[in-house]
């Protein structure tokens, strides 16, 4: 397996606590957050694309899942957004495409605004992304 998964949640939690002071970013799924905002990045898939006769892969086709959840009184669509323009900015220079991008405000629980996105990219067993 190439894994890289812990580079790529690095380098996107670096960005966003420099820029947004409190933030949470964790590493896996959260159904919903006790803290905001809070944002989640996890590799949801990590398959070989590039089968031969060696014993280990080349490239991995990798997908990530993005949340974002806000709850500010006023304007928590906005931060939302302008959090999401900071993790997309940084995944675009790691080499990774935004696939899917879905505003979820939740109906039963609507003072939460959440962001949920995939990226996928396909991944080089020295770390090299490429776009997908």
């Amino acid at each position: 397996m190439i894994d890289y998964s812990n580079e790529v949640f690095q380098a996107v939690a670096e960005d966003l606590r420099a820029e947004y002071a409190g933030i949470r970013v964790v590493g896996e799924y959260v159904a919903t957050p006790s803290l905001f905002p809070t944002v989640t990045l996890d590799e949801t898939q990590n398959v070989p694309v590039h089968l031969d006769s060696a014993t280990e892969n080349k490239y991995a086709q990798v997908q990530y899942r993005v949340q974002i959840f806000t709850n500010t009184e006023e304007g928590k669509r906005a931060q939302a957004r302008k959090i999401f323009g900071t993790l997309d900015a940084r995944m675009q220079r790691l080499g990774l495409i935004c696939k899917t991008f879905t505003t979820t405000p939740a109906i039963y629980n609507a003072e939460i605004y959440s962001i949920t996105a995939t990226y996928e990219g396909i991944i080089d067993r020295n770390g090299v992304i490429y776009r997908g």
